[in-house]
């Protein structure tokens, strides 16, 4: 990251000097300001983010303390340093109750000055780790956990692999109650239908209700957690003996499973009947028979779902149970498959931002699935081959690329599966539109690149004179400042503030060798402060003084003459 640094002094000849001594200095990467008095100060303070001040203390109107003041309330977290020609004891009093960060006297050098503002940089460096963030960050994720227990408990029933993969640390740092290691069944609940009146906290109240209804019946016994999803109408209750033994929940053992199950079944109609007798709400319920290990929670959560979809227009209060044998289950065949479809906005996602590389991982997987299922004109085949069409025709209307990607690909063919050959040839033909949608993205993104440099360094070359700063060249550009810096380096293969030197370097050559402009003049066109300045920045680039490079310059055009 690079920082900004302010020198304040109402000594122009002390700004300049050591403005050009950070210029000369590598140690440190500081976009460097300066001005001339407190009230210039504040001035920039207002429009620029500073990360370092340093400062006159005794200065004409406003004092460098009372500078001071006025700069944390723009930037809370900025370091000053405080500069001085007087050894006075009540100043190093009054700098340390503001928080100063260092206290230096003019005489002590320029090599002190520099460790000054190199200690004040490494502050702000180690400002993220401080224990007062941590602390603070800890108190965060405590607010947030109910929403990451959420989104891993969801992610689970999804059989997301990553969620899989890091369940076991996972329940113990968000303090769930269940077991990487044991069985699980699955409870669907449904809320049959919300007052028209309850509003987003009154549904959150009652599935609150619920849930502490829920855990009444099941806490003796079992360990229980829920959440709920589509929109605060339906529930999922992940259900765990609480045995020691992992081996006394086996899924073959008939009077075990039998037990348990009886049980659970018992408390939701129990559940059921409380919820409408205490808080006036119907629920339904779908029941998972079976223990499942974890790998194959989606797989009953999936059978649950399309229980409870087949329930819809029976009545309220349903209590549906769990099919005991797979070969009783003539949705079997499709459970991959509909695990694999829950991922098919994730394709949107990833097309819109570019994410290639697992968007054909999950391509893949979803199209691995499909081909595994019946014939071409299998329904489910035809719902997933419209929602990739869907998906593209959004992404292509959105982005304004559809006539670009005509040119390139048949787009009348993909509204027409019969135009198919084969499922295989289906797979082919998303896969090379989507690796056209990545290429023309990409295309796009290098153009919109170059472009933003291109307009840096036009803007640049129309004011060497002028405001160079990375703030100004961000707004002028409309780009953050930092993230700018970073971007001309990754694209330019050079840093911002070199291409400015070189930039100035090349104006300068070009004026002393036209010898139209004496040579405080030049410096001022291209941006110093100082003629002493812009003598030796030209010095330590070309190893001439401006006056010998023209010189040389003047002798080179007679003899081309002569």
């Amino acid at each position: 990251m690079m920082y900004s640094l302010l020198v304040v002094d109402n000594e122009p000849i002390i700004v300049e000097s050591i403005l050009d001594m950070f210029a000369r200095t590598d140690a440190l990467d500081l976009e460097v300001y300066g001005a001339y008095s407190s009230t210039e100060a504040l001035k920039l303070l207002t429009t620029t983010k500073i990360d370092v001040v340093l400062t006159d203390i005794r200065m004409p109107g406003m004092s460098g303390i009372e500078l001071h003041r006025e700069i944390i309330k723009h930037w809370p977290w900025c370091k000053v340093i405080f500069l001085s020609g007087y050894n006075d004891f009540d100043f190093i009093q009054e700098v340390m109750r503001n928080g100063g960060v260092d206290y230096l006297l003019k005489t002590e050098g320029n090599q002190a000055i520099i460790r000054a503002v190199q200690k004040a940089v490494q502050a702000l460096s180690d400002a993220i780790e401080v224990e007062n963030l941590i602390n603070k960050s800890k108190k965060q994720m405590q607010m947030i956990q109910p929403y990451l227990q959420k989104e891993l408990l969801w992610g689970l029933v999804q059989g997301e692999p990553h969620a899989l993969q890091t369940m076991h640390d996972q329940f113990r740092e968000m303090n769930i109650p269940l077991s990487s290691a044991k069985p699980t069944i699955v409870v669907i609940g449904r809320i049959d239908q919300w007052s028209e009146t309850a509003s987003s906290v009154d549904k959150s109240l009652l599935l609150f209700a619920v849930q502490n209804i829920a855990e009444e019946y099941f806490s003796q016994s079992t360990n229980l957690v829920s959440f709920d999803f589509a929109q605060k109408t339906k529930l999922v209750w992940l259900i765990q003996t609480k045995e020691a033994s992992d081996s006394a929940i086996d899924s073959s053992s008939t009077e075990i499973r039998g037990r348990m199950v009886a049980f659970v079944k018992g408390a939701v109609e129990m559940i059921q009947h409380t919820c409408k007798q205490l808080i006036k709400l119907n629920v339904s319920f779908a029941v998972g028979t079976t223990y499942r290990d974890w790998n194959h929670v989606s797989e009953q959560f999936e059978h649950l779902q399309l229980l409870m979809s087949r329930g819809l227009g029976l009545g309220h209060e349903l209590l549906l149970l769990e099919q005991q044998a797979a070969d009783m289950d003539p949705h079997a065949i499709d459970r991959e498959l509909r695990k694999q479809m829950n991922k098919l906005n994730l394709l949107q996602s990833l097309l819109d931002n570019g994410q290639k590389e697992q968007f054909f991982y999950e391509y893949g997987s979803i199209m691995k699935a499909v081909a595994m299922t019946a014939p071409q004109s299998n329904p489910v085949k035809m719902e997933v081959y419209f929602t990739l069409i869907s998906i593209f025709l959004s992404y292509m209307n959105r982005w304004g690329v559809q006539e670009e990607i005509g040119k390139q690909t048949n787009l009348g063919k993909m509204t027409m599966l019969d135009c198919q050959a084969s499922w295989e040839e289906v797979v082919d033909y998303f896969y090379a539109l989507a690796n056209r949608l990545f290429d023309q993205k990409m295309s796009v993104q290098g153009f919109q690149q170059n472009d933003v440099i291109r307009q840096v360094q036009q803007y640049v070359k129309q004011n060497l004179a002028g405001d160079l700063s990375l703030n100004r060249i961000g707004d002028v550009v409309g780009h953050n400042p930092s993230y700018l810096s970073r971007l001309y380096k990754q694209i330019a293969s050079e840093g911002l503030s070199d291409y400015i030197m070189a930039a100035r370097l090349s104006k300068a050559k070009e004026l002393l060798w036209e010898n139209k402009l004496k040579i405080h003049e030049i410096s001022k066109v291209v941006g110093f402060l100082s003629e002493q300045s812009f003598y030796r920045f030209f010095r330590k680039a070309v190893e001439l003084t401006p006056q010998e490079y023209r010189e040389r310059a003047i002798m080179s055009t007679n003899a081309t003459e002569k």
